[in-house]
């Protein structure tokens, strides 16, 4: 129900308007409680989604280290081998 439809339905009824004041304000603070709840579950939500990007991050830089040492190292065994394959060409 909107609170449109809320005002009729009051115009509707016979109150004093004190009471129909009282009764939008109700709603007012309903209304205001309930977006606190919804703003407070995204901010959690949003809490989630961060710390799993994060986590995200973290393995992405571990992989990214571990395959930067394995290229050094491939690169040092191809130097030594081609060292060696020079020495070995060389002494013949």
């Amino acid at each position: 129900m909107e609170l449109s439809d809320v005002n009729c339905s009051l115009d509707n009824i016979s109150l004093p308007v004190d009471q129909r004041k009282a009764i939008l304000k109700l709603i007012d603070v309903k209304v205001n409680n309930d977006m606190r709840e919804v703003i407070a579950e995204m901010k959690q939500i949003e809490a989630r989604l961060e710390a799993k990007i994060q986590m995200t991050n973290d393995k992405i830089q571990m992989v990214h280290d571990k395959l930067s040492n394995e290229i050094k190292t491939v690169y040092w065994v191809v130097g030594i081998a081609m060292t060696v394959m020079i020495f070995v060409v060389s002494r013949k």
